[in-house]
């Protein structure tokens, strides 16, 4: 059997990344930067005041104080959004709202706290240095700037600083479209009743959310039944479709040859045994150019084995650097012994107390439990053999 390193290697090693794509500031959340973005002028443009307050000449009011309070005569009033007309002497002040433009002459802002304001006479009360609450030109960044590097995920804020760089339109990697078909005729599509030895078709839905949880599109292609040549027509179309296919179930031991035909007619596919638990019948391959993942049909399988490889892949083919979610120590927090030969990927609730994480399980592990995951926050591993005592440490990562 493969470790899971040794098959997820062979399977990034595989995967390409997508070609790019302009798109419009507001539809790029969530996607990679696929250049290098430049500032073509300064942030903020001039030198502007960070409150509402009065714009003085520092040497004025530095000695002000309650005791010795300083009176300036307003000249003018500068609102944010307007340039201001007068220039700043010794003795006098310019009443300047958030953001507005300083004037000529003034080098402080003394905020409208510390102030008493009578007609065209303003009485301060505490000074200011040179420079006190004034923003400056290119203070976030100056024109030839390199503010973002190609491979960014775009969040809020680099949005806004798009915006702020009068960036409309930027350049993103294409994020995976990918197709999701589900197999068996024991699987009863959701609103049908349950006929006997049938199942619901949950899986489907499962990946699904996990794609779009990725940042990438699920295509939603229905069920295939244990019959090759409708499997391989719905592959096929699914293909034709999607950057991607996931298939589940039909790639263990012992199952209808359907899937494991049809897939080996698709490409080039590998059907692995990794050693590991719950998931150690997969299936990999590539077919014109695009990934094709076979989970396992248990719910909990195809979950996890998505997590730990599918996840990583898609994000590759997305443009990420990073594609392994964090992992850390957890001190463990009941008695685990795993007798079997496959490292275990044991479902936790995950808590953190003083600094310090804390991890449990969620009870019975199997497979078919999918309730397991429901109650879970994240993973512990558990190295095959392994016997860990309460008060141990276990790698653990979160899957949220």
């Amino acid at each position: 059997m493969l470790t899971v390193e040794e098959a997820r290697q062979r399977m990034l090693d595989t995967i390409t990344v997508l070609p790019t794509e302009p798109r419009g500031i507001l539809n790029s959340l969530g996607a990679i930067l696929a250049e290098d973005v430049y500032a073509n002028e300064n942030i903020p443009p001039f030198h502007n005041s960070a409150m509402d307050g009065f714009a003085v000449v520092s040497e004025d009011v530095s000695n002000a104080s309650k005791a010795h309070p300083v009176q300036l005569s307003i000249i003018e009033t500068i609102q944010a959004g307007y340039a201001p007309t007068t220039h700043i002497q010794r003795g006098s002040a310019a009443r300047i709202m958030t953001g507005a433009m300083m004037p000529e002459g003034a080098d402080a802002v003394v905020m409208k706290e510390v102030t008493e304001l009578a007609g065209e006479q303003v009485t301060i009360f505490e000074g200011v240095e040179k420079d006190e609450n004034v923003r400056f030109t290119g203070e976030s960044v100056k024109h030839g700037d390199l503010v973002m590097s190609k491979g960014k995920l775009i969040r809020p804020q680099e949005i806004a600083m798009f915006a702020s760089l009068n960036r409309s339109e930027i350049e993103v990697y294409k994020p995976p479209k990918v197709a999701v078909v589900s197999t068996g005729d024991e699987l009863t599509p959701l609103g049908e009743p349950l006929a006997a030895g049938k199942i619901r078709d949950s899986n489907r839905y499962g990946i699904c959310a996990q794609i779009e949880e990725a940042g990438c599109e699920p295509i939603n292609m229905g069920i295939a039944r244990d019959n090759e040549a409708e499997t391989e027509r719905k592959f096929r179309e699914a293909l034709d479709g999607a950057d991607a296919l996931i298939t589940s179930g039909g790639v263990s031991v012992g199952e209808f040859d359907v899937v494991k035909a049809v897939l080996s007619k698709l490409g080039e596919i590998n059907f692995w045994r990794v050693a590991m638990k719950p998931g150690k019948p997969q299936a990999y391959g590539i077919a014109d150019g695009k990934p094709i993942f076979g989970l396992p049909g248990n719910p909990v399988s195809s979950l996890v084995v998505f997590e730990l490889f599918v996840r990583p892949a898609l994000l590759k083919m997305a443009g990420h650097s990073e594609l392994l979610r964090p992992t850390f120590s957890a001190i463990l927090e009941e008695n685990i012994s795993n007798r079997d030969g496959r490292v275990s990927f044991m479902r936790s609730i995950i808590t953190s107390h003083d600094g310090q994480y804390y991890a449990k399980t969620t009870g019975p592990q199997g497979s078919g439990i999918l309730h397991s995951l429901v109650l879970a926050n994240g993973f512990i591993v558990i190295p095959a053999g392994a016997t860990i005592t309460a008060g141990e440490t276990v790698e653990a990562q979160f899957m949220e």
